[in-house]
């Protein structure tokens, strides 16, 4: 199996503990060319010392910007959130501070990005919680062209560190393959990462794919169902 990666444009990046490393970044992006979107999932992200200069970095290389979770931040960050105009999307929790201020820099620089989602956040009671969350395994797989599986080449997910996730339902096991020294290109098309595809593909279980231990998977398996990640992507797109 061999993937096309030059049609794989979108990235997710998880920085809930950690920021990234920004020279191993650069690096990562000069290997990985066809990247186009990258979407910063966590609030460590803006921990970084060079945070205007990642965003500079990613506008001077055509890269656009999604940031799942803004908190406390310096006024320079927000400022750069504006100034290059290459940042879509920002969710901020209930800091309405930060709004205005970015309200201003977007009038300063003219820009009508990025689009700002204030999330507000509300209390529900436990018994709330617990039927908010409790579904059964065996509806995932009910509509079998948005399963999370897809997001495995429509928008590979990695750690802070470069390790290929895959997608968000593995980020505690361990990866072996590391995006960030291979290049995007070569880490989609490691036995470890193609191993993936084949079993969902297939159905047929492959102890090393940690896939094994998802949900998503199980509800395949349970309604005698399989997951042709390249037809979905060629049929969508």
């Amino acid at each position: 199996m061999f993937i096309n990666t030059e049609n794989i444009h979108n990235i997710a990046i998880i920085t809930t503990q950690n920021s990234v490393d920004l020279e191993r970044f650069k690096k990562f992006i000069n290997k990985s060319p066809f990247i186009r979107r990258v979407a910063f999932i966590g609030k460590a992200i803006f921990d970084m010392p060079e945070f205007p200069e990642l965003i500079r970095f990613c506008a001077q290389n055509n890269i656009y910007l999604i940031f799942g979770e803004v908190g406390e931040t310096s006024t320079d960050n927000l400022r750069a959130l504006v100034e290059y105009q290459n940042v879509l999307f920002i969710n901020i929790h209930e800091d309405k501070h930060n709004v205005k201020l970015l309200q201003q820099y977007k009038q300063q620089f003219n820009s009508d990005l990025p689009d700002i989602n204030l999330i507000i956040s509300e209390k529900h009671s436990p018994q709330e919680e617990i039927s908010d969350t409790a579904y059964a395994f065996y509806n995932l797989a009910d509509d079998i062209k948005n399963i999370h599986c897809l997001n495995l080449l429509r928008e590979p997910m990695l750690n802070y560190d470069g390790s290929l996730l895959g997608c968000w339902q593995n980020p505690d096991e361990k990866h072996p393959i590391n995006a960030f020294d291979l290049g995007m290109d070569a880490a989609l098309n490691s036995r470890h990462y193609t191993n993936i595809l084949k079993m969902l593909k297939s159905g047929k279980i492959i102890k090393s794919c940690p896939c094994t231990r998802c949900p998503v998977f199980a509800s395949l398996v349970w309604k005698n169902q399989t997951a042709d990640i390249l037809k979905l992507i060629s049929d969508n797109d």
